[in-house]
């Protein structure tokens, strides 16, 4: 009797998620697996009801006028010599060299993407400095996806699930049983070997998952669902905070007042659809100035937020000399110095901020204007290096050798420019806020300022610190859950910011009363039959039916809606890291915890909704050694570490 061997299965890690999270994780995975795992068959299934690349929120279809704030050769999803990791590095095209080679039609295109006429104009236009929509940033992602899934080892099957899984259950062999909303009938990108279909039915089974669904449904808060029966009980419109591609606008009436809460990019974003995207035109006067010419079919739009001014804008020059070395002051090591317990982020950490920033200010100023100090740029570097930072030689060293007032740093001026003025009515704070907007542009493409790009690459460095410091427990879990999102807040306040084009729009907007401010720590009251808004900038009040929350919900896995996240919640397979409404995960090598602490054996998370989550708030920077590739590089090696044939 003849006895026929059946083919040995193959593992399989499920990635729930299809966005820059998880691809960048598939393509690190795809790295290492030469290493980690010899000659082992491998599958890696990437379940998202979206198309894979771009995920939900950068998904193809959403509004050509929305753009990205990240400039094309600020933006790359392949690691350099740069990044410290212990994978290989396996360099790839940053988007403006993807867009280039789109363009002059050398560029490989893997099966499963595609790129249209539209595609093909934008990517002429690029150039460096280009914002370019996020309509070709998805474009960029869904080739990256692609082409990882088709240079994957032989051995090495990459399936896009579209499907959206809801439950997730431990199965007795060790594995994970993934319940999905459909069948996942997987469409094969690079099919290998002895690859076998998934179970069937409306599962799929793998012997680790990862958790890469970057952003996801949150429900209502207190406020919000008092503001929405305010609403609905008086005919009114509420727009509750979500991302600018999930939400319709239709509702909000031409003509009318809107209130508008917050004022960074889901702010820009909105303004954007309700103005230019309902038929208004912006023209440019002989002299350069921008106007906007209504169509009729904007709203007349009121906006405030905590500070009461829009996010500063993207620079658009570059640093004089090289980059610095960074960071100076807040290093793993220098934390190391403060002793042994958990740091508090604002009691210990944000002075050692202040310094990094101020130092990389001044240190640019003597390095490039030595002109405008009234000492020389030699003495002043040395003073500077040696100075105590805990006494008041700084300010007796600025206040001798730094002339000009806009030369000098002020953390708590940059953080609230408005704080401490008051203003007769709105059209006294609209003046203000006229000025301060154009000077801002003015700086933003002013090399005499390059302090401020220093401050730029400081504060970056610093965030990366902070993002590690707290995934291992280095700064308080209380601490963070407390002062964390202010942290942010500034963080893109100053570094995040619109592109400048989208800022001088705003200008024009106001000048034609399209736009107008209501000022600092805004707040709605709900008297009957309206929305009114008052702030600390003045007296006068606003009244509307409309109120538009221009705001990106905080993380909360109390208030999620995500049918997973729920299940396991529910269950306790997964708990909220204290205050901070994320997935809690062991720094270590980010798997899940549930409810009593243990860490799951073979179910990781990261991004937005898992806490230590590195990189997770924006695209990453080249030649940067950027926090996102070192954390996805170094969760891959945990999950195939963990994986036995």
């Amino acid at each position: 009797m003849t006895t026929t061997a059946l083919p040995r299965r193959p593992l399989r890690i499920a990635l729930v998620g299809a966005g820059p999270r998880a691809t960048s994780l598939l393509e690190r995975i795809t790295a290492n697996v030469h290493e980690l795992l010899p000659g082992t068959m491998l599958e890696v299934c990437v379940v998202d009801p979206h198309p894979p690349g771009g995920g939900r929120i950068w998904r193809r279809a959403q509004s050509p006028r929305l753009w990205m704030n990240t400039t094309a050769n600020d933006c790359t999803m392949f690691t350099d010599a740069s990044v410290a990791c212990s994978g290989p590095v396996v360099p790839g095209p940053t988007l403006t060299e993807w867009a280039e080679d789109l363009a002059a039609g050398r560029l490989h295109r893997p099966p499963g993407f595609t790129a249209d006429a539209a595609d093909l104009a934008e990517a002429r236009r690029v150039h460096p400095g280009w914002f370019a929509t996020r309509r070709f940033q998805s474009r960029y992602l869904s080739w990256v996806f692609h082409h990882v899934a088709e240079r994957a080892p032989g051995r090495v099957a990459v399936r896009s699930v579209a499907a959206r899984v809801v439950d997730l259950r431990d199965l007795a062999d060790g594995r994970q049983r993934l319940f999905l909303d459909r069948p996942p009938y997987p469409v094969p990108d690079r099919t290998a070997g002895t690859g076998r279909p998934p179970a069937p039915g409306n599962t799929l089974d793998a012997d680790a998952v990862v958790l890469a669904q970057g952003s996801a449904g949150t429900g209502p808060t207190e406020e919000e669902r008092e503001l929405a029966r305010h609403a609905a009980a008086h005919g009114l419109v509420h727009i509750p905070t979500a991302s600018t591609a999930d939400i319709s606008l239709d509702a909000v009436p031409p003509g009318e007042p809107a209130l508008v809460r917050g004022m960074g990019l889901a702010f820009v974003d909105t303004v954007v659809l309700l103005t230019s995207g309902r038929g208004g035109v912006f023209r440019r006067d002989p002299d350069g100035t921008l106007r906007y010419s209504p169509s009729g079919s904007e709203p007349v739009l009121h906006a405030g937020s905590r500070r009461g001014v829009p996010y500063h804008s993207k620079i658009r020059y570059h640093l004089p000399g090289a980059r610095p070395e960074l960071p100076r002051h807040v290093s793993a090591r220098a934390l190391d110095a403060l002793g042994p317990d958990p740091l508090d982020l604002r009691e210990d950490v944000w002075p050692l901020v202040v310094r990094e920033l101020a130092h990389a200010h001044y240190r640019e100023l003597a390095l490039s204007h030595p002109e405008r100090l009234d000492v020389g740029a030699e003495e002043f570097v040395r003073r500077l290096d040696s100075l105590d930072w805990s006494g008041a030689q700084l300010k007796e060293l600025v206040s001798e050798a730094v002339r000009e007032d806009g030369d000098r740093f002020d953390a708590g001026r940059i953080d609230r420019p408005l704080a401490g003025l008051r203003f007769a009515d709105h059209d006294a704070l609209g003046a203000w806020l006229d000025g301060y907007i154009g000077a801002d542009l003015e700086r933003r493409r002013d090399q005499r300022y390059s302090m401020d790009l220093a401050v730029f690459f400081a504060l970056l460095s610093v965030f990366t610190v902070i993002s590690e410091a707290i995934g291992s427990g280095r700064i308080s879990q209380e601490s963070a859950a407390r002062d964390l999102p202010r942290f942010t807040g500034f963080f893109s306040y100053l570094a995040s910011g619109p592109p400048g084009p989208r800022l001088e729009e705003l200008l024009a907007l106001a000048r034609a009363g399209v736009l107008r401010f209501v000022g600092a720590d805004m707040e709605v009251d709900t008297p009957e039959g309206r929305f009114l808004a008052r702030s600390s900038s003045t007296d006068a009040t606003v009244g509307a039916s409309v109120l538009l929350e221009a705001r990106l919900p905080e993380p909360s896995l109390s208030r999620t809606t995500d049918p997973l996240l729920l299940a396991l919640l529910q269950r306790g397979e997964i708990r909220e890291r204290p205050g901070t409404g994320l997935v809690d995960a062991d720094p270590a090598d980010q798997r899940l915890r549930g409810a009593d602490g243990t860490p799951h054996p073979a179910r990781f998370g990261a991004g937005a909704l898992v806490a230590g989550g590195v990189g997770a708030g924006g695209f990453s920077r080249p030649r940067t050694n950027a926090g996102f590739f070192r954390q996805n590089d170094a969760i891959a090696r945990a999950v195939l570490g963990g994986l036995r044939p």
